[in-house]
């Protein structure tokens, strides 16, 4: 059992580590993959980690809506792309000093949907930030391939739209030019792209909105992914699976590593194979794609 995508540093998880980690290791977890998100929290990451060597491994990379954290909703509205391929270089001399320590890059990504919540940020300040997010996705495309490592993608569209998984796979050609690979971490986006996703060589993510009501959309995606292409997350501290979510006895609900174990027993019954089969499988597609040294 693995848990492919999660943030370690952020609470609960960070300040109940010890408890969830032999949690997870008491039903039997394997490999959790913890993945920073900006500038910030990159050391905080690498310290979690390297209290559990054996089981924690770390994906550092830029989240693509941090640079609208950073800028429009802390109000800076002049020199935004200066700023943020600034705060991309940082980003970069950091990854350089600690790569021998990481074994992917993550999360990184589009995102056209979060800032289109915000009426506020204005048409022409969301078209420069998507120029930021995909300058920002192909220099961490430039990594993977200088350094072989795969990425954990975050590609996040607004309902009904297209736009941002299709410019994720453009970008992914473009750049990778099929020698990089990764993982299409909680993938919610149009069942139409998945054979272009498979296509590229990539993996998809499934955590516990599979075991939503209204995670439909979410279990059609998984009958269409083979077993060789299946990794299992939490993405953590985010999306505590239903059994939580309905349990009012819980006052602080999160999602956790241990929780991959009732994700699997939904995905084993929609795929209709034992939990032993799809536990080896997607065990050995975490070893292949994150647990090698590629460094």
């Amino acid at each position: 059992m693995h848990d492919s995508h999660i943030h370690l540093n952020l609470e609960p998880l960070n300040r109940n580590i010890s408890e969830i980690v032999e949690n997870f290791v008491s039903k039997g977890g394997k490999h959790i993959l913890t993945q920073s998100t900006d500038n910030v929290d990159i050391q905080e990451t690498l310290d979690i980690a390297s209290k559990y060597p054996e089981i924690i491994d770390v994906a550092l990379g830029l989240h693509p809506t941090i640079f609208e954290e950073i800028t429009v909703l802390k109000g800076k509205t002049k020199n935004i792309y200066e700023f943020c391929n600034k705060y991309t270089n940082d980003f970069e001399t950091q990854f350089e000093k600690n790569v021998s320590k990481v074994k992917a890059i993550g999360e990184t990504g589009l995102d056209y949907f979060q800032f289109n919540l915000n009426q506020s940020i204005q048409r022409a300040q969301q078209e420069e930030l998507q120029e930021i997010q995909k300058m920002s996705f192909r220099r961490q495309i430039t990594l993977a391939k200088k350094h072989n490592l795969p990425l954990s993608i975050h590609a996040r569209d607004i309902q009904g739209r297209k736009d941002t998984v299709r410019d994720v796979l453009t970008i992914l050609a473009e750049e990778g030019k099929g020698e990089v690979k990764g993982s299409f971490h909680s993938y919610t986006g149009d069942i139409s792209f998945i054979e272009d996703i498979l296509a590229l060589g990539f993996y998809v993510g499934f955590n516990a909105i599979v075991t939503y009501p209204s995670g439909e959309n979410v279990r059609e995606i998984l009958k269409q992914v083979p077993l060789e292409r299946i990794l299992f997350e939490t993405d953590g501290p985010l999306l505590p699976p239903q059994s939580v979510r309905k349990n009012k006895k819980i006052k602080e609900k999160f999602g956790q590593p241990a929780d991959v174990r009732e994700i699997m027993e939904v995905a084993a019954e929609i795929k209709g194979v034992s939990m032993e089969k799809l536990e080896s499988v997607t065990d050995e597609n975490y070893a292949s794609l994150f647990s090698s040294n590629n460094n």
